[in-house]
């Protein structure tokens, strides 16, 4: 393992408050289910840099564990993640925080999306004209689509 699970968990406790043993176990967790051919040492470690609680960083990690299990073939979600960061304005922390409310949102009803087209979604979200205008987060942003659209599949 590239990066240090304890280093790594002991500073995500200072950032958050949260339990370091819940960093620990998520992190461990993390790495011990996704192989390197779903995501790499460095861009795990940037998942858990930008995720503002141990549930967070879980939530991103089983969405990349579920794709590549039924994706075998395909690219690896994680650099299509990373590529959507890159071409927005928006943070990494800021997608994850979206993507938690996506989630959350299709749990509330009783309804599951793959990630890509999850991820896919919220692209749109980034490319409405009021994610250009508006000067929202894309957690807001998520919340507002939601709102007014809804999601089908």
């Amino acid at each position: 393992m590239s990066f240090d699970v304890r280093a790594l968990a002991a500073q995500k406790h200072q950032e958050t408050q949260h339990e370091e043993l819940e960093w620990t176990r998520a992190l461990e967790s993390a790495r011990q289910s996704l192989k390197q051919m779903d995501i790499d040492d460095s861009s795990l470690e940037l998942l858990a840099l930008a995720s503002s609680m141990p549930a967070k960083f879980t939530v991103i990690c089983r969405l990349i564990y579920q794709h590549g299990k039924s994706h075998l073939q395909s690219d690896r979600i994680s650099d299509f993640l990373f590529e959507l960061i890159d071409t927005s304005d928006f943070t990494l922390s800021d997608w994850l925080n979206a993507i938690e409310c996506l989630c959350r949102w299709l749990k509330e009803r009783d309804q599951k999306i793959d990630f890509f087209s999850l991820l896919k979604y919220l692209e749109c979200c980034v490319a409405s004209s009021e994610a250009q205008a508006s000067g929202q987060t894309l957690f807001e942003l998520a919340q507002n689509m939601l709102r007014v659209y809804g999601y089908e599949d």
